[in-house]
């Protein structure tokens, strides 16, 4: 198989370890460490695949303040209130009359 180079795309090579149950079970903080650092392991059962080990990525927001690009937030989002009532029908009362109405 050959891979195609585009101009102007970037690239990322992913390099995976391949480690048997047994030797994930008796490494494992070793392992989880490497996966803390950035490695992705895959887990196999009698050399066969079955089991990623991956970092969790961080959201769009969390790399963007890591980067310098966003602030965080300086407080928790508030929800706003709900809105009262401004006539005498009921949400539901106006789908049924809409329904009724598409027949």
């Amino acid at each position: 198989m050959t891979a195609l180079a585009v101009p102007g795309a970037w690239h990322h090579v992913v390099t995976m370890r391949r480690m048997g149950i047994r030797e994930v079970r008796d490494n494992f903080t070793a392992t989880i460490r490497a996966v803390r650092d950035g490695e992705t392991v895959e887990v196999t059962h009698d050399g066969e695949p079955v089991a990623v080990i991956a970092p969790v990525r961080a959201g769009r927001a969390d790399r963007l303040v890591a980067a310098g690009a966003a602030a965080p937030a300086r407080r928790p989002l508030r929800r706003a209130a709900p809105l009262a009532a401004t006539g005498p029908t009921t949400a539901s009362e106006a789908l049924a009359e809409d329904r009724a109405a598409d027949r």
